[in-house]
């Protein structure tokens, strides 16, 4: 079984576990179906140029939909992927009756570039493939996105396009260039700018592992086990606050975990099942995040921030350190139709997740809430 197969049933795993957790689709287990439609495959971009000029060859999304199109297409919702994500981490947040609920939405995830899913450095033929794969921005996704919306769906107005952590980030892009096609944008635990501090962050985390020798610039030939080892730990370091730490928040995910050093074990063998390459490819996306850079706005981000003209609500967590509610209070003052929710929660990044897997009950329930009212009023 490759990493990457892994990878994905254990959170298919989890994903399962947390729906039965939180008593929205009773005794589902892995071998059930799901009680709304659901596909997953590859849409083609062809030859695809990207923001540098460059053309990525043979470039596709891999997209998942859970749920049918209405006859009019006025209920669809795309859900982007957070960092080291996929639409499986997605699933964590559908369920009957809950904000996300495919029985009454068409829920549409467009993989991240990079992510191992779509178009990545691990799925590309040479001269592209490892460490030679062109540097992608958001707006190259938003981009892609679009294509795949309009092309091959036919969707020219989406009800909702909404993400978590990087996820969040695409749906401020998104929102600058076509919130006016769009009923309202919901980005959850993100900044419309990647912040210094989040992108130094980000750095410690590239260098550790780059600093593995089995790395090889890029060129391994099996995985650089002790650079993911040391990424993986730079990384979930930031992914609860210090109170959140010492309270033993974090060993209360994912069905609960013995101790601080299970809690790293685990969140060490999820990273491991990522290509190195891949890893790096989507924080370089990260790190050179912001809405500004596109010609539409010269680089000025207030500009793309008040052409989001959509309603936006906006969802940081109280206590996340990756990106802290006051980095977008000045944000939403700059948009024109925006809302600042903050998710009252101990769980730092994670609250953002709507996942029963990740974030408390009650937390879930205070972000579906929310949502629930915003799609009450753009319905």
């Amino acid at each position: 079984m490759n990493r990457r197969t892994f990878n994905k049933i254990g959170l298919s795993g989890i994903a399962l576990t947390a729906l039965n957790k939180f008593s929205l689709i009773s005794e589902v287990s892995a071998n059930d179906e799901l009680p709304w439609e659901q596909k997953t495959f590859k849409y083609s971009l062809g030859n695809f140029k990207l923001q540098s000029g460059k053309i990525l060859k043979d470039a596709f999304l891999l997209v998942d939909v859970q749920g049918q199109l209405n006859k009019d297409k006025s209920n669809a919702i795309i859900y982007a992927t957070c960092y080291a994500g996929s639409h499986g981490f997605n699933s964590m947040s559908y369920g009957l009756e809950r904000t996300l609920d495919p029985s009454k939405y068409c829920i549409i995830t467009p993989n991240l570039i990079c992510s191992g899913h779509s178009s990545s450095p691990s799925n590309t033929s040479a001269p592209q493939d490892g460490p030679r794969f062109p540097e992608v921005t958001y707006y190259d996704n938003i981009n892609a996105q679009y294509k795949l919306m309009t092309e091959y769906f036919g969707i020219s107005n989406p009800l909702m396009y909404i993400g978590f952590s990087m996820g969040a980030q695409q749906a401020f892009h998104w929102g600058a260039i076509h919130g006016d096609i769009t009923g309202a944008v919901v980005p959850v635990c993100g900044t419309a700018k990647t912040t210094t501090q989040n992108w130094m962050t980000l750095e410690g985390c590239k260098l550790s592992l780059q600093a593995d020798a089995a790395y090889n610039g890029g060129d391994y030939v099996s995985p650089p086990t002790v650079g993911l080892r040391a990424f993986s730990a730079n990384y979930t370091a930031t992914l609860f606050d210090k109170e959140g730490f010492e309270e033993g928040e974090h060993l209360k995910t994912f069905g609960g975990l013995e101790d601080t050093k299970a809690y790293l074990a685990f969140m060490t063998s999820f990273f491991s099942g990522v290509d190195a390459n891949d890893l790096l490819g989507m924080l370089n996306t990260w790190q050179n995040g912001d809405i500004g850079q596109h010609e539409m706005f010269g680089g000025d981000t207030k500009a793309a921030l008040a052409n989001i003209k959509c309603p936006a609500l906006v969802m940081p967590s109280a206590t996340d350190l990756s990106f802290p509610a006051r980095n977008n209070i000045p944000e939403v003052a700059a948009m024109p139709n925006a809302k600042l929710v903050v998710i009252p929660s101990k769980r730092g990044h994670f609250a953002g997740s709507m996942a029963p897997a990740l974030a408390a009950a009650e937390t879930v329930a205070f972000t579906d809430n929310a949502i629930k009212n915003l799609l009450k009023q753009i319905s």
